[in-house]
C-alpha cells in the first residue's frame, strides 16, 4: 500500500498486479502480470468516461450533464439507462443495436 493507503501491488499465484491512481486517486492503470495496461480514462470530474487494454477499448461510458451514466457500450453490447425526476435510476436497457440506433429509439426526435 502507498501513504494514502491505496493498494499499489498484490502477488497472486499468477504474477504480480501494481495499481497506479490519479491525484484524485482514481485507478488509472491496471498493470496485469502479462505486461498488459488495463487503463480507466476519466473526465475532469472524475467520472468513469473508457476502460481500454493497451488502447483496445473495451467498454465507453456517456454522462448527461448531472454526470448520470446514460449510455455504456461493451463490445457489441449497448446498454441505456433512464432516470426519474428524483435521479434514481428508472430504467435500463441493453441491446445489440449500435449506439446511434438506440438514441434515436429512445429519443425519436434526433435525426443522424
Amino acid at each position: 500500500y502507498d501513504l494514502l493507503g491505496r493498494l499499489i501491488k498484490e502477488t497472486t499465484p499468477q504474477g504480480a498486479l501494481s495499481y497506479d491512481y490519479d491525484p484524485l486517486s482514481n485507478l488509472t492503470t491496471l498493470t496485469l502480470p502479462t505486461g498488459q495496461h488495463l487503463n480507466h480514462l476519466y473526465y475532469g470530474s472524475g467520472h468513469l468516461h473508457q476502460l481500454n487494454l493497451d488502447g483496445q477499448l473495451i467498454s465507453d461510458m456517456e454522462r448527461d450533464d448531472l454526470h448520470r451514466e446514460v449510455l455504456r457500450t461493451q463490445g457489441q453490447l449497448t446498454s441505456c439507462f433512464g432516470y426519474d425526476a428524483m435521479g434514481r435510476k428508472a430504467w435500463q436497457f441493453a441491446s445489440t443495436l449500435p449506439a446511434e440506433k438506440l438514441s434515436q429509439l429512445h429519443n425519436p426526435g434526433i435525426q443522424p
